[in-house]
């Protein structure tokens, strides 16, 4: 099988390097130093790590989509849009879709963007806990494959496993986008948790309420519940709120350690929770939904609510039932 991969970042180059093992893989990065980097067999995200010396880089668009007999689409959430324009409308090709957040300007998930713009195209995501760093390392990782397209999906999940990157599928797009996506709202309060040093049983309460938010959310949202249980719910909220190579966490702490928002970002670059957060609490206001903890990293993000404040409101709020 040959595979196209779109973004030659950390994870565009994590799963470059380890579909390459069965597969041959061309990788497009509109960035020409990327290029150069992976066509050396260098990891672009770490100098010091290697990469399947078999796979190419390229700077031209149109060669990457003709490549591949699937697309791997390994952008941020905000830029997919761009990218899927510059696709033939006709496209048939499966997409697999590796980016874990929402359109801000819509409100949209990315299968409903790929739907709107590529309504041909077979659409699969791909999620769950997994650091790119370790993926290039090969330590075992386990993800989750979804798509509307149940037998299609598990000659995928087939083709594409791995013995140390193990697949599962799972029809539920919407549990799988979702989880992947509000999972790094959650990590962004578990970090601001951590940089206050409010302590491992905060950090716990945290994950747990925050886990029965995202569930909530997604079913109001058409997701299955138990979708949040899974590697690309509980899964990857484990992994992003409490390891240190996550950018959502790593967000949290600095603003819990006195950084200032924009300082904060400034020095991450890109961090998909910090818009996700925006788009959940516009849904949750449109739905009349009470999402205490991300309403409340909401305000700490877009409304300078100072971070002890914004533990006070939550400890302090009425007592209910689990």
């Amino acid at each position: 099988m040959r595979i196209g991969i779109i973004g030659g970042g950390a994870w565009g180059s994590a799963l470059a390097h380890t579909f390459a093992k069965k597969h041959s893989v061309l990788v497009y990065d509109r960035d020409s130093q990327k290029v150069e980097l992976i066509n050396k067999g260098i990891y672009p995200a770490e100098s010091t790590l290697k990469i399947n010396p078999t796979v190419r880089g390229t700077n031209n668009f149109e060669e990457v989509i003709q490549f591949g007999d699937i697309v791997v689409i390994s952008v941020p959430a905000q830029a997919v849009r761009e990218v899927l324009i510059k696709f033939p409308k006709e496209f048939q090709k499966p997409i697999i879709n590796t980016s874990k957040g929402i359109e801000i300007k819509t409100f949209k998930r990315i299968s409903e963007i790929v739907k709107e713009l590529l309504p041909k195209a077979e659409y699969f995501v791909l999620s769950g806990p997994s650091f790119a760093k370790e993926v290039v390392q090969e330590k075992p990782t386990a993800v989750v494959l979804a798509g509307f397209n149940t037998e299609k999906g598990k000659e995928l999940q087939k083709e594409l496993n791995l013995e140390n990157f193990r697949i599962y599928f799972n029809p539920d797009v919407v549990g799988v986008e979702l989880g992947g996506a509000l999972k790094n709202v959650v990590a962004i309060a578990v970090g601001i948790c951590d940089g206050l040093e409010l302590g491992l049983n905060a950090r716990s309460a945290l994950i747990t309420r925050g886990l029965k938010e995202m569930a909530f959310l997604g079913e109001k949202l058409g997701a299955k519940r138990d979708t949040f249980y899974g590697l690309s719910g509980l899964g990857d909220l484990v992994l992003t709120a409490t390891g240190d190579l996550s950018r959502n966490r790593t967000l949290g702490l600095l603003i819990g350690k006195g950084h200032s928002v924009e300082k904060a970002l400034k020095k991450l670059k890109t961090v998909e929770g910090y818009h996700t957060v925006r788009a959940v609490y516009q849904i949750s206001k449109k739905l009349n939904l009470e999402l205490p903890i991300m309403e409340t990293v909401y305000r700490v993000l877009y409304q300078n609510l100072n971070p002890k404040e914004a533990v006070k409101i939550l400890t302090n709020r009425q007592p209910k039932e689990e």
